[in-house]
């Protein structure tokens, strides 16, 4: 197996992609490797794919800067895209293949649905699409219980 060098880690507003993040440095950053940070805007098919979406746009920079201050925290810079895409999981894996990265770190909140643990729709797909390795960083029950 390759030790993994390069790392895409998706973000959102959630804790967990954010604790994905400060993994995904210090990783790197003993590994001499780079970390990509995404954000993707999801865009209902009642608008076209490069609509403006200003608030959203914001919102995703404000999450890029702060995932560029955790990383720098663990002493590694960080490169992050803002993506506008029909489906979140699609853009992950698509920009994953044209980094060229070697693993995407995801991190997911604890959810319980309908008694049973979910990861959603977004998660399910990078797992079954992506080609390079994926690593799902799951935060704590009790965390995930602190953010609700």
């Amino acid at each position: 197996m390759v030790t993994p060098q390069t790392f895409l880690v998706p973000i959102t507003s959630s804790p967990a992609s954010m604790e994905a993040v400060s993994i995904a440095g210090a990783i790197a950053k003993a590994r001499k490797g780079r970390v990509y940070v995404v954000h993707v805007i999801e865009v209902t098919r009642s608008l076209p794919l490069n609509a403006e979406m200003e608030a959203e746009a914001r919102r995703g920079e404000q999450l890029i800067r702060k995932a560029e201050a955790l990383a720098l925290e663990a002493g590694c810079n960080v490169t992050g895209t803002l993506v506008q895409a029909r489906e979140a999981g699609m853009a992950i894996v698509d920009e994953a293949q044209d980094r060229g990265v070697d693993a995407i770190i995801l991190g997911v909140g604890y959810k319980r649905l309908t008694g049973s643990f979910q990861v959603g729709r977004t998660v399910e797909h990078v797992l079954r699409n992506a080609t390079c390795a994926v690593w799902v960083v799951r935060q704590s029950v009790a965390a995930s219980h602190q953010h609700e």
